[in-house]
């Protein structure tokens, strides 16, 4: 499948619910989430459907995500159900609570999970997600380092949060035996997260005085003198938007060829009427050769509503 600037896409993100056990400050509004009626989300059959559909048009690659995947109920059950039915690669993404109760269904069938942790700090983590627990996290981190092999700690790059920390973070990952990423903060149209934390990931690689050892898809991996390692992705300071494979599907079913893009395509009259292959194929035909953030053009849904 390749869109109007010869990308291959093969890679789909999908969004299982909104809902989160956290409500991070630069992902949702402070008071949460305005649940949606059920009647709005996809079922699980019609999520499989598209993924279905998707693989079948050459796809590759699922990614799970949320807001917090695992608290759908029957989540899990979808998980292994494309593993067990359809030839992809499934990674998870997730703050990790809920993984020591899960991972023993999971871990034959995902093999990439992402634990999103932000911060070190136990207070500083309490105040970025309204009231979490680090030490949860922690033991979902753990919980996925003994059961799967590609495990990696995202974090978002916050000034005043943890871009004074990015050593200690990098020796905490080394130990662990996990890869870590930070993410630069991008902004959205209805939070202003970014006005409060944005910083580039340039002015921290300057300040910490790191070297660029490898490019790995869309993250940038550098080293400090004694050798641990951390990651950037930088879709602001660096876009890579030229390699994007990627399309994205939200828990109320609709196609977002772009995280920035305006354009999205409702798979839902598609599901119906048995054509889901014609909305993906119609959401890559309209695939941006890139986002413009840097043109004032910002996505009006909020992080939580898409997927991480």
């Amino acid at each position: 499948m390749k869109d109007t600037f010869q990308r291959e896409i093969t890679y789909l993100r999908v969004s299982l619910t909104d809902l989160c056990n956290y409500r991070c400050r630069y992902c949702m509004k402070e008071r949460g989430v305005e649940k949606k009626s059920h009647a709005d989300l996809l079922t699980l059959e019609e999520t499989f459907d598209v993924i279905s559909a998707f693989k079948s048009l050459g796809g590759k690659k699922v990614r799970f995500t949320g807001g917090e995947p695992l608290v759908r109920r029957g989540a899990v059950s979808l998980i292994e159900r494309v593993g067990r039915e359809l030839d992809l690669e499934i990674g998870l993404t997730t703050n990790g609570v809920y993984l020591p109760e899960h991972i023993d269904r999971l871990k034959d069938v995902v093999s990439l999970v992402n634990v999103s942790i932000d911060t070190l700090d136990r207070d500083k983590y309490r105040f970025i997600t309204m009231d979490g627990n680090l030490d949860d996290a922690i033991a979902g981190l753990v919980a996925a380092k003994k059961n799967v092999d590609n495990v990696k700690v995202n974090a978002v790059l916050m000034r005043g949060i943890n871009d004074d920390s990015v050593k200690e973070f990098a020796d905490f990952a080394s130990d662990m035996g996990v890869t870590l990423r930070f993410i630069e903060l991008m902004p959205f149209a209805e939070n202003n997260a970014y006005d409060k934390f944005g910083i580039s990931a340039t002015e921290v690689i300057d300040r910490y005085g790191l070297t660029l050892v490898e490019t790995v898809g869309n993250a940038e991996y550098y080293s400090f003198a004694d050798g641990k390692r951390v990651g950037f992705i930088r879709p602001l300071s660096n876009k890579f938007c030229a390699e994007c494979n990627r399309l994205r599907l939200t828990s109320d079913g609709k196609l977002l060829p772009c995280l920035h893009g305006e354009g999205e395509i409702d798979v839902k009259p598609y599901l119906k009427d048995g054509n889901v292959e014609d909305a993906i194929k119609e959401a890559i035909s309209q695939k941006p050769f890139c986002h413009n953030i840097d043109g004032g053009k910002m996505q009006t849904r909020r992080m939580n509503y898409i997927g991480g």
